[in-house]
């Protein structure tokens, strides 16, 4: 055999996804090379080893040829949507035992009278206390308990518990005292994994801080027994040490890292897409941009404006758990390619949230399942073309497609046709929904976006939408089934770190101010050295969190300089702008103050050639390879030309109807739409009689 030549820079980007896992190979300057594999929900690593075998054989390299290697992964998502974590204790002060019961004012449904509180991650039997006590200015007013200390972790330790979190009452300021658990509980069980809030989330505000705490507390082990797997896995290949893991931040860290932050990775997969998009979007002039993906399980909506991904600097997990960490904007609802068409208790027709998965699948998938899915409406209503599907590597059946929905009619007691048609509709209305409350309920009108659809099913009903909100221009990149995986090469290495100092702008102390951001600034510094950073690729952003006085919610305004009086002159004003520019006002006689400092730690990665992440521009012209009659809303049933989307150039513009099929999705042009390539290989659909 004859030896092979192996390239100097490849890089492999794979993201699992709930139906499919996408997998992105780039090596020395050439084009992106982009497969699919069946997901492997019970072993998530299986279809990593399977997609990267792929794309190494495709490529025609060893494996132990790749230099980096990036995962966007669900198994956090999963472990929460799931409540699938591990046994987690919680040790806090002395009378906030039931602080995680309590919880705030805050309710899902404001009206409803009737709302059964979410149960919290722990159990009340495995929450207990600590005599201590410091104060919001880190003087200690109380002594830990040392006598305490062994006593409650003794009794945590007979509960079998495989994590535990420690959240003092304004630890952030002072950490000593979980500090001192974290040193005696290393004594009693040295191999039991403890988190406590001083560092996974040094922040005022008890109830999310320590939230945020027992939610890492509670997906550690189960982070860290996938990524040591899949580390051993690839350790075998020849590239254990060069897997990293994209978080929720839109950055990524090493595999290391990521076990000890599981509560970073909760949106680890959508964030890569969010920052592919923003990337495709600044190189094509299109400043302002609502991103639609829409995979197997869910549809993930976020903003990019100014050419910037939004992040914010808290979410919620499951619509009830606080979550105190930095994260990509993203909006997720339970509409995917497999999600379950149903009827009511009130005769409705419902769409989701329940999806047919990657097992048993779309009955359409013939794996077994026997629901009737998105997928399966859109492969009877003519929108799907099984000669092409997935490249034509991917059979589906369109018998079992019509006998799914066949059932479910037989329910409802309507046809077939208005059953698929229907099950658009819901979800299409489920996800235009999604799209305004990232824009309009925010103060943005999406008319004044673009809508960049990717995921496997993001092009198919993109246009529709489009139609729907009165936005103009849909962008679909080269590879949008891949383009989360594509956005893990392009992530740079990124650590947040935050500051509590709660301090009125006029009463700054300004040496003081800069003496906490240079601390931050040390960390970050160090964290990225010990990853393997040179010291010119290293970036440090600073920004305050600010509000006026007395008010519960904060702005974060970025700054570019050392502390200054006139540099607090400039974040004011700044902050001013923002607030009105958000809420609709600004109270600028109002005593404006800091409440977080906040530095972001950034290594910068090599930079793929954007036109290689868009792959090159097809050479021939664009002729339809088959036609089919395919069902419009408004129109019916029409006769519908399918082309390939490699066939698309410069000067070729068609209008719709039309199907468009690559091998990671279908693209569907309505009627009275036009399509046309741009010069990185993106599509552009301009809606026509839309102001």
């Amino acid at each position: 055999m004859s030896s092979i030549e192996v390239p100097t820079n490849v890089r492999v980007g794979i993201d699992t996804g709930g139906t499919f896992t996408d997998c992105v190979l780039w090596k020395d300057e050439t084009p992106l090379i982009v497969i699919k594999v069946p997901s492997t929900p019970s072993n998530p690593a299986e279809a990593i080893l399977n997609g990267l075998e792929r794309l190494c054989k495709i490529a025609e390299i060893p494996i132990h040829s790749v230099k980096f290697l990036a995962h966007g992964t669900t198994v956090a998502t999963n472990a929460m949507l799931q409540e699938q974590w591990a046994k987690v204790g919680l040790i806090t002060t002395k009378g906030f035992r039931d602080l995680l019961e309590i919880g705030t004012q805050m309710r899902p449904e404001l009206y409803q009278l009737h709302q059964q509180k979410a149960a919290p991650i722990v159990p009340r039997n495995l929450r207990m206390e600590v005599t201590e006590r410091v104060d919001p200015y880190g003087r200690v007013v109380e002594k830990i308990d040392k006598d305490e200390i062994y006593e409650v972790l003794n009794e945590m330790v007979s509960n079998e518990i495989e994590s535990l979190a420690v959240s003092f009452l304004f630890s952030y300021a002072n950490s000593e005292h979980e500090a001192a658990i974290r040193e005696a509980a290393a004594e009693l069980a040295p191999d039991l994994y403890v988190c406590i809030s001083s560092e996974v989330s040094p922040e005022f505000r008890e109830y999310p801080r320590t939230s945020t705490t027992v939610i890492n507390g509670a997906l550690a082990p189960v982070v860290r027994r996938y990524i040591r797997h899949l580390r051993q896995e690839l350790e075998a290949k020849g590239i254990g040490n060069k897997l990293n893991i994209m978080q929720s931040n839109g950055g990524i860290v090493s595999g290391k890292e990521a076990e000890v932050s599981s509560h970073n990775l909760i949106l680890s997969g959508p964030a890569g897409g969010t920052v592919a998009a923003a990337e495709i979007a600044r190189k094509a002039n299109v400043p302002n941009v609502l991103t639609f993906d829409m995979g197997g399980t869910s549809s993930d909506i976020g903003i990019i404006i100014d050419g910037k991904p939004q992040v914010v600097q808290g979410t919620t997990v499951n619509n009830t758990y606080p979550l105190q960490v930095p994260t990509v904007d993203i909006h997720t609802i339970g509409a995917g390619g497999g999600s379950i068409g149903w009827k009511d208790q009130g005769g409705a027709l419902k769409v989701g949230p329940k999806s047919a998965g990657a097992v048993p699948g779309p009955a359409c998938y013939g794996l077994g399942g026997i629901d009737p899915t998105v997928t399966d409406a859109n492969l009877f209503l003519g929108r799907l073309d099984p000669e092409h599907y997935l490249g034509g590597e991917f059979d589906v059946y369109p018998e079992l497609a019509y006998e799914s929905l066949k059932r479910l009619a037989d329910e409802l007691d309507l046809d077939v046709e208005r059953v698929a048609a229907g099950i658009l509709e819901v979800a299409n209305a489920n996800m235009a929904g999604a799209l305004r409350v990232v824009s309009s309920r925010r103060g943005y009108d999406p008319r004044d976006f673009a809508l960049m659809a990717y995921g496997g099913a993001g092009p198919l009903h993109a246009t529709a939408l489009a139609r729907e909100l009165g936005i103009r221009q849909v962008m679909i990149p080269a590879s949008p089934g891949v383009l989360c995986a594509t956005g893990l090469l392009l992530s740079d290495i990124r650590h947040d770190f935050t500051h509590t100092e709660v301090v009125s702008i006029k009463n700054a102390n300004l040496m003081k101010l800069e003496e906490s951001f240079i601390q931050l600034e040390n960390r970050g510094v160090d964290r990225l050295d010990k990853e393997g950073v040179p010291s010119d690729r290293i970036g440090l952003k600073r920004s305050l969190d600010l509000r006026y006085n007395g008010q519960e919610y904060y702005l974060n305004i970025p700054i570019e300089e050392e502390i200054t009086a006139a540099l607090l002159k400039n974040a004011t004003d700044s902050f001013h702008e923002v607030h009105r520019s958000t809420y609709g006002h600004a109270a600028i006689d109002e005593p404006v103050e800091i409440v977080n400092l906040r530095l972001s730690a950034i290594g910068e990665i090599d930079r793929i050639d954007n036109q290689q992440v868009t792959e090159v521009i097809g050479v021939n012209s664009a002729i339809p390879i088959n036609h089919r009659s395919v069902f419009f809303d408004d129109y019916g049933w029409m006769d519908t030309p399918i082309y390939r989307r490699e066939d698309f150039t410069l000067d070729v513009e068609i209008e719709g109807p039309a199907i468009i099929v690559q091998m990671d999705t279908t693209i569907i042009i309505e009627p009275k739409q036009n399509v046309r390539s741009d010069e990185r290989g993106n599509l552009i659909v301009l809606l026509e009689g839309i102001e």
